[in-house]
């Protein structure tokens, strides 16, 4: 429809790839490897390669030039840059182990079936290659639309282009996508309502609050955090709350803390006296809180401001009968968890209305933590297309429960704090992969990264 209405299929190309090549170079690594094939999604691949300079990117197309198409010379002669056809698995291979980054523009969306051939050999070379992989558009190997695939690229990140495609979200797809950006290239968005969606850069950018040389402690927002018996898991918490941008923190705990940004006050204090007081404008409860003490329920219920109720907490409301009665929550769950509020499968698509329709139940934001984190707040559906297996670590959830609480002491709305603190959360997690791989970060690295990941949506800069 957007070629039809004047805008030229190359003009389309050139924004993708554009995009694309933006991505990789705030990779800001030093060789990557473009493997391309034969269509519109190889032409992708070479522009952006284009972008990068050939002192940075080297091109193999593993089909012989008589397939490529005319969109795929047309980038080449813009590019101005080599491409080596049909290259051996030796040459890629010894060419894989050089490089920081590789590049799959093999197959785009057009793809349906199963990879065959020497085509499923330099897939399988690129997913045991151990280097960060980025595709282009999708995986190659996978169904767009169906998310069917026997064998696809294994990505660390997906460059899609125009719109999200559903099949980066089903399984088993969703198992090779990693984290994914969207190049917007100028298509109208569609005029009929859509319930499903995706929590992009530009979305959460226009929803964080501004800030000006008049801001102070008390206009960034005072949170509460109730520290349990596990303290480390309330000190995660309270890290995310600041580490978002709350200007003030207070911790109930029964002995000193040592976390000197916060407040400490006991649990035998006026909490609603101190909450009116000293105008708190949320709480976070359940992050190490455990499994007794149900009293402190009573005080939380009569708490008029919003809650964001984590692991034990979840297990109590549903314990003592608070499910559902208590308005103002965001609750935020991984997939154990949820079963204290269903026994479905949570699997998408099936996953997805199960989330919406508890949170609609709930009147609350659903937050169901996990690859692809999904938020609802009963009416639309977001998946959260950032992060990576650095979040697979205890205290990640603690550290995200107080982000969101975080975001909405500065004024955001449970829905749009929720949101917005999933895509940093992970964002930040993606920033370490690609500079210190998928494992052994600690929670509290990943909470240091949260105010780079915050400025990288805020100044625009595209990673």
């Amino acid at each position: 429809k957007t070629i039809a209405s004047g805008v030229s299929g190359r003009t389309l190309m050139r924004r993708a790839a554009e995009g694309l090549g933006r991505f990789l170079k705030n990779l800001n690594f030093k060789k990557y490897v473009f493997v391309i094939g034969f269509g519109n999604n190889a032409g992708d691949g070479v522009y952006a390669a284009g972008v990068l300079g050939p002192k940075r990117a080297k091109i193999f197309c593993i089909f012989p030039e008589s397939k490529i198409n005319e969109n795929v010379r047309w980038a080449w002669k813009e590019a101005k840059q080599e491409i080596i056809f049909q290259p051996s698995l030796t040459e890629l291979r010894k060419d894989f182990g050089n490089a920081d980054c590789i590049v799959d523009s093999i197959f785009g969306t057009g793809f349906h079936g199963s990879v065959e051939g020497f085509a499923r050999k330099v897939i399988l070379e690129i997913n045991k290659s151990g280097k960060i992989v980025v595709s282009c558009d999708v995986p190659s190997g996978i169904n767009s639309t169906t998310g069917e695939c026997s064998l696809a690229v294994k990505a660390d990140f997906t460059i899609t282009m125009g719109f999200p495609k559903l099949g980066l979200f089903l399984p088993p797809a969703r198992n090779f996508t990693g984290s994914v950006r969207v190049v917007d290239i100028g298509l109208k968005k569609p005029g009929r309502k859509i319930n499903l969606e995706m929590i992009t850069a530009e979305e959460i950018r226009g929803k964080i609050p501004k800030r000006n040389s008049s801001f102070h402690k008390y206009k960034s927002g005072h949170c509460l955090v109730f520290g349990g018996k596990m303290t480390g898991a309330a000190t995660l918490a309270s890290m995310g709350v600041l580490r978002a941008g709350a200007g003030l923190l207070t911790v109930t705990a029964d002995k000193k803390i040592s976390f000197p940004e916060a407040i400490r006050i006991g649990y035998d204090a006026d909490i609603p006296e101190y909450v009116k007081r000293k105008k708190v404008r949320a709480v976070v409860f359940g992050s190490g809180w455990g499994r007794e003490n149900a009293e402190i329920l009573k005080v939380l219920s009569g708490l008029n401001i919003p809650r964001v109720i984590d692991a034990d907490g979840i297990f109590l409301m549903r314990k003592f009968g608070y499910l559902g009665k208590m308005r103002n929550c965001v609750f935020t769950p991984h997939t154990g968890e949820m079963r204290n509020f269903t026994e479905k499968d949570l699997t998408p698509p099936e996953g997805w209305r199960v989330v919406k329709s508890i949170a609609k139940k709930l009147n609350a934001v659903l937050v169901l933590k996990g690859f692809q984190t999904v938020v609802s707040d009963g009416e639309k559906v977001f998946i959260n297309p950032t992060g990576n297996p650095v979040l697979a670590a205890g205290g990640t959830g603690d550290l995200l429960a107080g982000m969101i609480a975080g975001f909405i002491v500065q004024g955001m709305s449970n829905f749009d704090a929720a949101k917005t603190a999933c895509y940093i959360h992970g964002l930040a997690a993606d920033r370490i992969l690609v500079k210190k791989g998928d494992r052994g970060t600690l929670v509290r690295e990943i909470a240091r990264k949260i105010p780079e990941a915050l400025n990288a949506v805020l100044r625009k800069k595209f990673i």
